[in-house]
């Protein structure tokens, strides 16, 4: 997906700050401009309209600070880096995951606090909100499978998806060391609490029991909507939204909540001279009502507890925040992550090859 980078300069332009405006100077002094704007760098692409609607009009509305939202890199470390180091500021505030944080904060900080108090956040899940971070779309990586392959006595677990006897049929995985070492160890008995650190060894055995039983490799999540949808894979490793993309286009799948969550939040960029009007944000983005309607249009679950209320029921039960489904979950470790990825993926990917 190609990704569109803005700077201030582009954003005054798109804002009209033309040859009238200037006739006008006291109009449109940095400080009176500043009050009344927010640049927010997000992933892009099809979540953009969501957030849009969700968060950055209604905000507008409420409190007259427009947002002009930007799609940033899929890894924003490197450009929230030259934002501050360069002191262009290009951003305000970014949608970045916790494993981001993590790397935006070693030996250099480059994010704001958000001096949220605690009272102020009773109502979020645990861990979504720190001092410099909150989280409020969360997703699962977790199984799903066609029921008109396995009716409802489909899998209800990985040991079941690894049961290739008692449940045969064409498999899908996800072709990353991510979420699928998890499933594996899943698999092989690893208690869900003990996941991490991971054991790379035993998940790797335990890929070895079911690889030539795995008929597809999928990279992303818009092929496994459609492996789901079109039959090709009866069972599969799968992102919710994902699955659910298959489910309402008709696709007879059903969703089995055991694997793993993450969450994308909002930091606060370093230096910001708005940085005031970005805490506003953030608070109004905890709020139930408007991660209710986010999670509506994207099927990420609310870190607001009060968010399902105000759902339909029927779709709140398919929300990984939903309580029946998190019991199932296990927050994914973004610290071990972070710091095993590329050795990780390096022997996942070797052994890919020698399958």
């Amino acid at each position: 997906m190609l990704k569109r980078q803005d700077s201030r300069r582009g954003f005054l332009k798109t804002m009209g700050v033309t040859g009238a405006a200037l006739a006008f100077p006291s109009l449109w002094l940095p400080r009176a401009f500043a009050a009344e704007s927010l640049v927010v760098a997000d992933y892009g692409g099809s979540v953009a309209p969501a957030l849009r609607k969700a968060f950055y009009d209604p905000f507008e509305k409420e409190t007259g600070i427009h947002v002009t939202n930007v799609a940033h890199e899929s890894d924003a470390v490197t450009q929230f880096k030259l934002a501050v180091d360069s002191g262009s500021h290009i951003w305000d505030i970014a949608l970045v995951t916790p494993d981001n944080v993590l790397r935006l904060t070693e030996g250099k900080n480059y994010i704001e606090p958000l001096e949220i108090d605690a009272a102020d956040g009773k109502d979020i899940l645990p861990g979504m909100l720190t001092a410099n971070w909150f989280g409020f779309s969360v997703w699962a990586a977790i199984m799903a499978y066609r029921t008109d392959k396995f009716a409802q006595n489909g899998p209800q677990n990985w040991r079941d998806y690894w049961d290739v006897a008692k449940f045969p049929g064409r498999r899908g995985m996800y072709r990353s060391p991510s979420c699928t070492f998890e499933a594996a160890l899943l698999a092989d008995g690893v208690a869900p609490a003990d996941l991490y650190p991971i054991d790379i060894d035993r998940a790797m055995k335990s890929l070895d029991k079911i690889r030539d039983h795995i008929n597809v490799w999928w990279s992303d999540g818009a092929q496994n909507t459609q492996l789901l949808q079109s039959g090709e894979v009866d069972l599969s490793d799968t992102w919710n939204a994902r699955a659910l993309a298959a489910i309402h286009s008709g696709a007879p799948v059903s969703i089995v909540w055991q694997g793993t969550y993450s969450v994308d939040g909002w930091a606060i960029v370093k230096g910001t001279s708005k940085l005031k009007q970005a805490q506003q944000f953030v608070r109004f983005c905890m709020r139930p009502d408007r991660q209710a309607e986010y999670s509506a249009l994207t099927s990420n679950g609310p870190s607001n507890s009060k968010a399902l209320s105000m759902m339909d029921p029927a779709a709140a039960q398919q929300l990984a925040t939903h309580p029946k489904n998190l019991q199932g979950l296990v927050r994914q470790d973004d610290a071990w992550w972070g710091k095993n990825y590329d050795a990780a993926n390096e022997r996942f990917q070797e052994w890919l090859i020698g399958a």
